[in-house]
């Protein structure tokens, strides 16, 4: 027999059947009317700065044991897979990681068993090859090719001819 096919709502509150439950109804019926008034989440993100942005404890309460492990396990998150980033809402956080962390999802690196190595060399790589722009010749003309800067500066370009 399944309780909740029992469960009646009164003023859009459930009324569940009798049964051992100790204080379990109780609270369940209060937590969904604090839900109601959203104010669970404030309650949850409690004692944060104003800009605050870590939402462990909402997780946490909403974490069903499986769902959110099973999703981070897909993408490569898990602490075991990868422990760089693996944080949710820590701004400012680690955006500038984005080039070391972009080689840990694509699928043929992010399987591998060496894939910090990986990620390492060529960030490094790609790192130098960014640094020596300026300096390789055929790559540094290209903005008096391609001259995108003055679609981007048309302004300024407009104001400076008159």
């Amino acid at each position: 027999m399944n309780v909740l096919d029992k469960v009646k709502y009164k003023n859009n509150l459930p009324i569940l059947p009798k049964a051992n439950d100790g204080p379990v109804p109780v609270i369940a019926a209060n937590e969904l009317s604090y839900a109601r008034s959203g104010a669970i989440d404030a309650s949850l993100l409690a004692q944060q700065p104003f800009y605050g942005s870590n939402y462990t404890k909402p997780l946490l309460f909403i974490e069903d044991g499986n769902y959110f492990s099973s999703l981070a396990k897909a993408q490569h998150l898990n602490g075991n897979q990868w422990g760089v980033m693996n944080e949710t809402g820590s701004y400012p956080g680690q955006p500038w990681l984005w080039l070391y962390t972009l080689w840990y999802q694509i699928p043929a690196f992010s399987s591998s068993a060496n894939v910090d190595l990986i990620a390492i060399y060529l960030t490094g790589l790609a790192t130098a090859l960014l640094l020596l722009v300026p300096f390789i010749p055929g790559i540094r003309s290209i903005p008096k090719i391609v001259p995108v800067y003055k679609l981007i500066w048309r302004q300024w370009y407009k104001k400076t001819k008159s």
